[in-house]
């Protein structure tokens, strides 16, 4: 009979094989998990850094709050989407307010709305205002001060006829400071944009 001799591989005990599987395995989850934990951070700012707005921008002043608003292209097709960006600029010692605020006290939360029969649907997010207190008026209210931006989507309708179009608009605010708030606004801008015709697909060859 002839004997084969095993190698210290194959004669290893059985649980240290299963330790090493274990380990190995347990490092490789890890990674994985680190892996998916820096994707998942990265993705928000490559998402941001996508968008870029080469619409013609329309600035509205009024009074001490100026809003820079822009669309991310001047020119579309039907059915597409495009990004909105509004950055706002509002003058040391005034604020401007968000929402909610309470009822009752004739205060006029801030709000961009955009009014045209070539879009299908708008959204658009201002961000998280900060709360302020008024000693004097023994309440705090949500405010904005400085500068900031708020970012949105327009959705265009479908089959739009090729032209050059104007995207009405409408800014609403109240500007305030520490001893007084002025009259509420709104403001009428427009956005320009010109929708392309859909070139046809080229016949299969």
């Amino acid at each position: 009979m002839k004997y084969v001799k095993h190698s210290k591989v194959a004669s290893a005990p059985h649980s240290t094989r299963v330790r090493d599987a274990i380990a190995h395995a347990v490092c490789v989850a890890t990674r994985c998990a680190i892996a998916l934990v820096l994707l998942a951070l990265t993705l928000p700012h490559m998402g941001n850094a996508a968008t870029r707005f080469d619409g013609t921008p329309v600035v509205v002043q009024a009074e001490d709050v100026q809003a820079r608003i822009t669309l991310s292209a001047d020119h579309s097709y039907s059915g597409r989407e495009l990004g909105v960006s509004v950055d706002f600029k509002i003058a040391p010692g005034w604020h401007i307010y968000g929402a909610p605020l309470p009822e009752g006290e004739g205060l006029t939360p801030t709000s961009i709305n955009l009014a045209s029969n070539i879009l299908a649907r708008q959204t658009l997010t201002l961000p998280k205002p900060i709360m302020l207190r008024f000693d004097t008026l023994n309440q705090t209210y949500p405010v904005y001060t400085g500068t900031f931006n708020a970012l949105g989507t327009v959705v265009l309708s479908q089959n739009i006829k090729p032209g050059n179009y104007s995207i009405p608009g409408t800014l609403s605010f109240q500007q305030c400071n520490d001893a007084m708030c002025k009259m509420p606004q709104t403001v009428h801008f427009e956005l320009p944009l010109k929708i392309e015709p859909l070139t046809p697909l080229a016949p299969p060859t």
